[in-house]
């Protein structure tokens, strides 16, 4: 450890994986993406691996570009016409503890690694099976992080094996492979024995294999930190195990696509081959021919043999399955056949016309080409991943290592195709190359479609609450931020969240300033208070406001849309204002629309017909009724003060730089694109809080900033508990939010509503929300005593946890814009009771045109609110599920790099400093 104190500040990474083309392909993906960012890596390779490389791709000088990356290489000790297959995976691990040990360790020690040279290493990247790695790390004072290549799903199946011991379900007590296995946590009710890594099937626990598991398992504790290569969305529940070995867990995956991301991004030349072998690219010009998803792809990797019986069985199932195929036949990966006639003439010849044979292939261009429609596979990790990432169903042939657990996750925890294990027949393999490409076709590209959208998203990048993060993501882009809170809400922000430590890493470029908002202390601050609160702050935070703008230093006013105000003192000092309505689009379009209804006679309404249709909001002829327009629209006079401030805004917003909306164009894009009457510069970035979290995450290790609150009010976490011991999908969650109010009418009959449904409840009950309630009983003691058993009730609940918690299925809700888009990101149906402001138009807009739940405005009765709870959690519970699924798809697309909200952030920022650069 004394060596620590010399190294260099430059980062220095070594990386050294298992010598096989799996993990060297993976890892030299991950070097190239370390370069990218500026470390100093050295690549260990065996001097076998290196030679091929050097024959087989352009991997060397691919990475001349890198001045900060040198390739270092040491022999395996095995004679050079080893084949390396899987069957020799023990001999070379044993040879290389003999041979390669000693030298990667003086490498790392005294050698040109060391600390005495000019760049010692400051970290090592191995792969988890050198568990030698550990000491050796230790010795010289680095920290050791394992990347294991393998599946996070088929890893934990190894660390679980001291557990499979302990039940005595290892070794096996008989020969029925179908036996269920419950001593691996997460998988209890999938696993059988047949499931399992091959190499458990031996009847001793000393054999070497066995014991190089048990020996793995006791060292990954040991690392600093642990690397997977794949995504939250695809392995979240093992993720999440892998954390409480104790390292840090980084899935960084799919490691290809990332790749290929950063490139882009950079404008750098796309990622070349890395393969072990020869690719013959004839294959695409053959794919190139053939109609779309009609080909089913065959390939069993660079390291499984197959015998020539199973050979022939695999052929006359796709000869009879009638669908064209593109195989794949390693040279080598056939025992029995001598060499040079690997391919069977006859195979060739009853292939011709629908066939294609080569001896290896491009696999991500041929996963990636329109042609391909299946994917017959061994399941090792890279492969199941790149047909992940493009969407291709798969029927899995497993050969050994995690592929038995990836083939078994493939069939009956992802659904993206059908586990073939432990058998190779033609009359099952032409079924089920049926199945695949044509019976169950749809059933699985849709699934395989969906997650491959996931994987591409996993490496792509209140009005308070909703501004807080637009500002923490302009400080992360270098802008100085001044953000003004009134008195009252900075007091419930210090109080009730961390926001000042956590902004205190942006100290130089970020500051609060406060001012009074002229309201009594005391005051409610509730929605009905909004009209004396802006006719409060008009007068006294109007002043302060005023002074902050003329000191000179600001180039730049957000405001959200209520302060009209904003734009006449950025005119009267010549700063540019830019309007953030933190409502919704759509709420805001029927707000700006008045003048249109006074115009067109539909307001003020005529009589008390709440259902007559509104024709003149352009967008919305086709399903606006009365009392879809927001609640202040019920008012008998056009001079009532709401509607006039209302008017005034729209003369307002037509005078500023830009409008800002925590929204995205998968949305709300017809409604956008009206706006854009107004002003011409329009910026969809949302869903905001998915969006700060992306960008955050993408660029720092640091998660903290993204996981704390911005709530005024003290959230109780013990629903979080509860919500953990409930079935999945089975609770509503119950909240209007930190406005509304109801009265105890009202809120009886919710609660009388819910406990008839028969369903789980989460309700938050903000104190003071109910109206003519002590406040020493505003849960009452009935309430409380007759939902004892499936309801939980609190203050105030971490509403984004909540609606990401794997039990909620539904949410009652207010409405309000941040609830409603919470509630897309996460899946969540919903049943709408709206307030006020926009929540009228948000209703409508839920229940009627995107459909992702029922509108329950202007209602609250106990049999209707038991009739739509059953309607949302149970009756068409699976209809709304698999409408707002899609769009919360399609939410976390628009964040991502490339994508809609991802791209206006972007132009945002870069508007902001051209402003800045016009008034300096």
């Amino acid at each position: 450890m004394d060596h620590q104190k010399q190294f260099s500040p430059v980062p220095h990474v070594v990386i050294f994986p298992l010598p096989l083309q799996g993990p060297v392909n993976c890892m030299l993906k991950l070097a190239e993406l370390f370069c990218l960012y500026d470390l100093t890596v050295t690549f260990i390779n065996t001097d076998h691996i290196q030679g091929r490389l050097r024959s087989c791709s352009d991997v060397e000088s691919r990475f001349e570009k890198y001045s900060n990356f040198r390739f270092q290489t040491i022999p395996d000790g095995l004679p050079e016409d080893n084949p390396r297959t899987g069957d020799e995976i023990v001999k070379l691990l044993e040879f290389m503890e003999v041979v390669s040990k000693p030298i990667f360790r003086e490498l790392v020690t005294s050698g040109p690694l060391g600390h005495t040279s000019e760049k010692p290493v400051t970290c090592i990247v191995g792969d988890g099976i050198f568990s030698f790695a550990v000491d050796i790390a230790k010795e010289i004072g680095v920290p050791l992080v394992y990347f294991d290549t393998i599946s996070p799903c088929g890893l934990w199946t190894y660390i679980c094996l001291p557990k499979l011991i302990e039940a005595k379900e290892f070794p096996f007590q008989g020969d029925d492979l179908d036996a269920p296995v419950t001593s691996v946590q997460e998988m209890e009710c999938r696993m059988r024995r047949r499931d399992l890594p091959s190499f458990y099937r031996v009847c001793k626990i000393d054999d070497p294999l066995i014991q190089m598991v048990l020996n793995e398992d006791q060292h990954l504790p040991l690392a600093q930190a642990l690397i997977f290569n794949t995504f939250d969305d695809l392995d979240r529940g093992t993720i999440s195990l892998m954390r409480t070995l104790g390292p840090k867990v980084y899935a960084i995956g799919p490691l290809h696509t990332h790749l290929k991301t950063r490139l882009a991004a950079t404008n750098a030349q796309p990622a070349s081959s890395q393969s072990l072998w020869k690719e013959d690219k004839s294959c695409i010009d053959w794919l190139d021919m053939q109609p779309n998803r009609s080909v089913i792809y065959v390939s069993i990797g660079s390291l499984a043999t197959m015998t020539m019986c199973k050979q022939m069985e695999i052929w006359h199932g796709l000869v009879n399955s009638g669908t064209r195929f593109l195989w794949v036949q390693r040279p080598g990966s056939i025992v029995g056949l001598e060499k040079g006639i690997e391919i069977p003439e006859e195979l060739a010849k009853a292939t011709e016309e629908r066939g294609c044979i080569v001896s290896w292939a491009p696999q991500e261009e041929v996963l990636a080409h329109r042609g391909i429609g299946g994917f017959l596979t061994h399941n090792g990790w890279n492969s199941t991943l790149e047909s992940v990432v493009e969407g291709v169903p798969m029927i899995g042939w497993p050969y050994f290592v995690d592929q038995q657990v990836n083939s078994r996750y493939l069939s009956e925890v992802w659904k993206l195709g059908l586990d073939m294990k432990d058998t190779c027949d033609r009359v099952i393999i032409e079924k089920m190359v049926r199945d695949l490409m044509e019976l169950k076709r749809g059933e699985f590209l849709q699934r395989a479609d969906e997650m491959a959208k996931l994987a591409k998203l996993s490496v792509s990048e209140g009005p308070v609450n909703c501004m807080l993060k637009l500002a923490e993501l302009f400080c992360f882009y270098d802008l100085q931020v001044t953000f003004l809170n009134t008195d009252y809400i900075q007091h419930r922000l210090l109080k009730y969240t961390d926001i000042s430590g956590r902004f205190k890493q942006y100290s130089k470029r970020f500051r609060f300033e406060t001012v009074p908002d002229g309201l009594p202390e005391d005051s409610p601050r509730t929605g009905e208070q909004l009209g004396e609160l802006l006719d409060a702050m008009e007068a006294v935070s109007l002043p302060l406001f005023r002074e902050i703008v003329r000191s000179g230093v600001v180039t730049c006013i957000i405001a959200d849309g209520a302060f009209s105000f904003a734009v006449e003192v950025g005119g009267e000092f010549g700063v540019p204002v830019m309007y953030f309505d933190t409502i919704s689009p759509c709420g805001l379009w029927s707000f700006l629309c008045a003048n249109k209804l006074i115009e067109s006679g539909d307001f003020p309404f005529k009589d008390n017909d709440l259902d007559a249709p509104v024709t003149s909001v352009p967008g919305m002829e086709g399903f606006l009724r009365r009392r879809d327009l927001p609640n202040f629209f019920r008012t008998s006079s056009q001079n009532d003060p709401i509607i006039q401030r209302v008017l005034k805004e729209e003369q307002q917003m037509r005078q500023s730089h830009g409008l800002i909306f925590n929204s995205f164009e998968d949305l709300e894009g017809p409604i956008l694109s009206q706006l854009k009457t107004i002003t011409s510069n329009v910026y969809a970035i949302g869903p905001l809080h998915t969006h700060k979290m992306t960008r955050l995450t993408a660029a720092s290790n640091n998660n903290s900033s993204s996981n704390s609150a911005n709530s005024i009010w003290k959230e109780n976490k013990d629903c979080i508990s509860w919500l953990d011991k409930q079935p999945a999908k089975s609770v509503i969650y119950v909240s209007i939010g930190s406005l509304a109010l109801m009265a105890k009418e009202q809120f009886l009959e919710i609660w009388h509503g819910l406990a008839n449904s028969g369903v789980r409840f989460l309700w938050v009950q903000r104190p003071g929300s109910i109206k003519a309630l002590d406040d020493k009983t505003r849960i009452p003691k009935e309430l409380y005593q007759a939902t004892i058993e499936r309801g939980c009730i609190v203050n105030w609940a971490p509403q984004e946890e909540v609606l990401a918690h794997h039990a909620i299925g539904g949410f009652l809700t207010h409405s309000g814009w941040n609830s409603t888009l919470e509630s897309i990101v996460e899946g969540v149906p919903m049943i709408c009771w709206p307030y006020f402001a926009d929540q009228q138009v948000n209703s409508r807009y839920v229940g009627d045109v995107w459909k992702f739940g029922l509108d329950m405005k202007d209602t609250c009765d106990r049999e209707i609110v038991e009739k739509m709870v059953r309607d949302v959690m149970e009756e068409r519970k699976n209809e709304f599920l698999q409408n707002v699924d899609c769009m919360a798809k399609l939410a976390k697309a628009s964040v991502s790099e490339g994508g809609s909200s991802y791209n206006a952030l972007n132009r945002l920022i870069d508007d902001i400093k051209l402003m800045s650069m016009e008034t300096s």
